[in-house]
């Protein structure tokens, strides 16, 4: 038995069978081979060794008829390739891509294209040094606009429970300064209160900007335009000073 191949086990084997040839003096036909002796002189387990007999003598798959790897995906790869090398990898994004384009595969041989191409997709950006805030503050002058709005936190009690707080702050355009209280609740009442402990503290400014909250705006009108309170405050209820 002459029969040399260019797989690893095949030339093991193909060595053994030189050799058991040499020491019987004979040529040793495949359906002759002693597959014990074989697995022996081989150190191949005998149910391998039978499926390389069974397929004539050979370890190498044979894949008759293959032509190619994703036929599906013929005339689509560009497109794939073109959303990997943009970032997209996601294969449900690739899929209506491509299904736009005329593709009637399914999503696993797309799968496997990513994942056998992810060379392609470009690295992630670095973490640079911050810039800093490259904003613009709003400011105005002084006593002219202060802004307030509510915010709600969670508070622990002593008794192992947590309560829900309204949180009421009011902060000047012009210099920064701000006044934070805190309620049980964000209710209009409430919202008086804290303005006037904000202005007792910051004083009084012209006029107090607010967003959509339900304390200060009473209705809409056809335009989507908001009806806000009007709030009057006596110079009594801070104290004498005066507006």
């Amino acid at each position: 038995m002459e029969k040399l191949l260019c797989n690893g086990l095949d030339t093991i084997v193909s060595q053994a069978l030189k050799e058991m040839e040499e020491e019987s003096g004979q040529t040793i036909s495949l359906d002759e081979v002693n597959l014990a002796e074989l697995s022996r002189r081989t150190h191949i387990s005998r149910s391998k060794l039978r499926t390389w007999k069974n397929k004539g003598g050979s370890f190498v798959k044979e894949n008759k008829g293959y032509t190619s790897r994703n036929p599906v995906l013929r005339g689509y790869t560009n497109i794939l390739d073109d959303l990997l090398r943009n970032g997209v990898y996601n294969s449900a994004v690739c899929l209506k891509r491509l299904q736009a384009a005329g593709y009637t595969g399914g999503i696993s041989t797309i799968k496997r294209y990513l994942n056998s191409h992810k060379d392609l997709i470009p690295a992630k950006r670095q973490t640079v040094d911050s810039q800093g805030n490259r904003g613009r503050r709003y400011q105005t002058g002084p006593g002219e606009n202060f802004q307030m709005d509510w915010g709600f936190v969670y508070i622990d009690t002593n008794y192992g429970k947590k309560l829900k707080a309204a949180c009421f702050a009011m902060i000047c355009h012009h210099c920064g300064q701000r006044y934070v209280e805190f309620f049980p609740n964000a209710k209009q009442e409430n919202l008086f209160i804290g303005m006037l402990h904000a202005f007792r503290y910051l004083g009084v400014p012209k006029y107090v900007l607010t967003d959509n909250m339900k304390s200060v705006v009473i209705k809409r009108d056809w335009s989507d335009h908001t009806k806000r309170t009007t709030i009057i405050i006596s110079a009594n209820l801070l104290g004498g000073s005066s507006i």
